[in-house]
């Protein structure tokens, strides 16, 4: 699980852009991606902070 959880950023590198640049315009697209990001650090900070101290190893 932890590895997923580290794997998890890199496929957010590529999943992320790829949803944003389905945007018709340009702006719009840019925007949509810097919400995703920001939106999927808090979660990866909340699921790091939560989950990844209860883990064993």
């Amino acid at each position: 699980m932890k590895k997923f959880l580290l794997m998890s950023v890199l496929y957010a590198l590529l999943v992320l852009p790829s949803l944003a640049a389905r945007e018709q315009n340009a702006v719009r697209g840019v925007k949509r991606a810097v919400a995703m990001f920001v939106a999927y650090n808090f979660f990866y900070i909340f699921v790091v902070l939560v989950l990844w101290t209860s883990m064993a190893d």
